[in-house]
């Protein structure tokens, strides 16, 4: 068998194991690959530590007046202006009358989105229209191109430019 611990549906197998979900055949299998390895042997263990914990945990006790303030607590929410109740219905979901989940007519992260988006665009059209655009040929400066070159004078310049640099450096060019 191979490692239980190795794939998703492995894990899901365990922890069924270690819920008690599994039938009697394959908790058997679970129990034979336990024996030979050690990384599920561990795992088993601390879901088995983990089960015991929940078991023991007792839930608190429920005061006696939670039901008054739960109602009290919804009548002041619903006293404030009805604009403030309407736009929170609309903003978060809740449960329609029938007990089913119903989603909310429209969410912030949607408009938060939009607005990043416009942003960006709009400063990029800014950048766009700030930044100069290639000349033209009526705006291009003049440049200046040499007429002729003298070669002599060229080969002289290199040699002075040989004599000024460090010896390592003319070493490594020759």
């Amino acid at each position: 068998m191979t490692c239980l611990n190795k794939n998703k549906q492995g894990t899901e197998i365990l922890l069924d194991y270690c819920a008690g979900t599994l039938d009697a055949e394959r908790a058997g299998a679970v129990e034979q690959h336990a024996l030979e390895c050690g990384e599920c042997r561990a795992l088993i263990a601390a879901q088995k530590h983990l089960w015991n914990a929940l078991d023991e945990l007792e839930a608190p006790e429920i005061p006696a007046d939670f039901d008054a303030r739960l109602y009290a607590r919804i009548a002041r929410e619903n006293a404030g202006p009805a604009w403030k109740n309407w736009l929170r219905e609309l903003s978060s979901g809740g449960f329609a009358p029938d007990g089913l989940f119903w989603q909310p007519l429209f969410s912030w992260k949607p408009v938060i989105v939009g607005a990043a988006a416009v942003t960006v665009l709009a400063v990029g059209l800014s950048l766009h229209l700030v930044t100069p655009h290639a000349p033209n040929a009526q705006n291009a400066p003049a440049q200046i191109r040499p007429e002729s070159v003298d070669a002599e004078q060229v080969e002289v310049t290199l040699e002075d430019l040989e004599m000024l640099m460090p010896p390592a450096a003319s070493a490594g060019r020759m």
